[in-house]
């Protein structure tokens, strides 16, 4: 047996969290974590979800059903552990939505260009790691510049 917390359990004891484990609950995107097996989860903290418009924050909110929210959220975890000292080694990794993030080392880890604020904070069922930004899912990013939209 071990003394740590699960993902969700971190993830709701951190402050800088806040959004996200709100996020996570309201979705239903925590169900993901009921699986067997461990993960990694780039959080992106409450400072990179004020970066986000109201207007778009109230979008994913209102959704019937959530199901944007619950994809944006689901691109944020793999579906593996993979600790800092190996994002850049591997390059690249499939989230949960099946879509690929990717891993760079230039000035600081960073996952798709957002950088990782906090490294290596253990959970009982995988790692997380802080990111300063929200991440978009390139489908997500090429579907909202035809629309117009700001982009996460």
């Amino acid at each position: 047996m071990t003394d740590k917390l699960n993902i969700i359990e971190t993830i709701a004891k951190l402050d800088k969290f806040s959004t996200f484990s709100r996020l996570l609950g309201t979705s239903g995107a925590n169900a993901i974590f009921s699986e067997a097996g461990t993960f990694t989860v780039f959080v992106p903290t409450d400072d990179a979800f004020a970066k986000i418009p109201d207007t778009l924050m109230n979008e994913l909110l209102n959704e019937p059903g959530q199901a944007k929210l619950k994809a944006l959220l689901s691109y944020h975890i793999v579906p593996t552990r993979i600790d800092a000292v190996n994002l850049a080694t591997i390059k690249r990794a499939t989230t949960v939505s099946g879509q690929e993030v990717k891993f760079t080392d230039a000035s600081g880890i960073k996952v798709n260009g957002s950088s990782v604020q906090a490294r290596n904070i253990e959970a009982a069922n995988g790692v997380i790691h802080a990111l300063d930004t929200v991440l978009t899912a390139p489908a997500a990013a090429a579907a909202a510049a035809v629309a117009n939209k700001p982009v996460l």
